[in-house]
């Protein structure tokens, strides 16, 4: 599961490239994914439609997570391009680890209440120690990178690093938004569905006001069967949520967020170290690795031990 997430942010960005538009490359995969969810809701027998009452009798935070989806997607889209698939996926995993502390702390999205322990503390210290050794801060730098990196502006990258921690955080809300959703709804698939329905809807919003070339698909289509994966990242990302619900019941919620974000954070590494997905080749190094053992080693402190 992890890895497919790692291949999806990777998917939807070759997409891009060929759609010319982050909005559209996002849009399109979630409506890849609502069809996938769809057609298991029909045949699974269960009802799309969601009577008024529940609506009315429920907080308003419940339909915002599809919404939060839709943007970390549209996101890590533009992150991978920017500052490459590690850091796209190292600096969310940090804001989802620092944001479902803060779930927990305070028991929001009517999530159960679960305070602070020094072993979290002690785990989110490492994680952010993980994330700063393995974007590399501490390493010689090649001169000729140091000048692209000036003429791009630190500015901008910092930018887009603070962005990624922010997608991070969205995600961890989308989770535990969707998370009641299915226990309210009884049933995780249809949460799922209604999810990506409101990120369709908000895509296709936010394509309509950007005035989107929806005709470039037919650029990404030339394209033929050399490059076939570029249209399976929505459904990549709706076997990730319900291979969710499938999984928490069997081994726990625990051990199904640190499998997958190890596959995650394995799977994007070498992404980056050899290019995979016509991406751009980015090699690891001793301390980008460190930097990666000591991230996950941080994850399982915050989620398996304490004291």
């Amino acid at each position: 599961m992890g890895a497919g997430l790692a291949m999806q942010t990777a998917v939807n960005a070759k997409l891009r490239d060929f759609v010319l538009s982050p909005y559209l490359s996002s849009g399109f995969s979630f409506l890849m994914a609502w069809v996938f969810l769809l057609l298991l809701n029909l045949v699974t027998r269960q009802p799309l439609l969601i009577s008024g009452t529940f609506i009315t009798h429920n907080p308003s935070w419940l339909w915002l997570g599809g919404f939060f989806g839709a943007i970390a997607l549209t996101g890590n889209v533009v992150l991978f391009q920017k500052i490459g698939s590690l850091q796209t996926t190292v600096l969310p995993i940090m804001g989802q680890i620092i944001m479902s502390i803060l779930i927990d702390q305070f028991g929001l999205f009517q999530s159960p209440a679960n305070p602070l322990t020094w072993a979290k503390g002690i785990g989110l210290v490492l994680i952010v120690s993980g994330v700063i050794l393995s974007l590399g801060l501490f390493e010689p730098r090649d001169p000729l990178l140091k000048a692209a990196e000036r003429h791009a502006g630190k500015g901008s990258q910092l930018f887009y690093q603070l962005f990624a921690i922010l997608a991070g955080m969205l995600m961890a809300m989308q989770t535990a938004i969707n998370g009641y959703l299915g226990t309210t709804l009884h049933s995780p698939i249809r949460a799922s569905f209604i999810s990506f329905t409101i990120g369709v809807l908000s895509l296709i919003l936010v394509n309509l006001i950007t005035h989107a070339h929806f005709s470039n698909i037919r650029l990404a289509l030339k394209q033929g069967p050399r490059y076939w994966w570029i249209w399976i990242g929505g459904i990549i990302g709706a076997l990730y949520v319900l291979c969710s619900s499938w999984l928490v019941p069997l081994i726990g919620t625990g051990q199904v967020v640190v499998l997958a974000l190890f596959g995650q954070l394995v799977f994007s590494a070498l992404v980056e170290n050899f290019g995979l997905f016509a991406s751009q080749v980015n090699r690891m190094t001793r301390a980008k690795i460190i930097g990666l053992v000591v991230m996950f080693v941080g994850v399982l402190t915050v989620k398996f031990i304490t004291f």
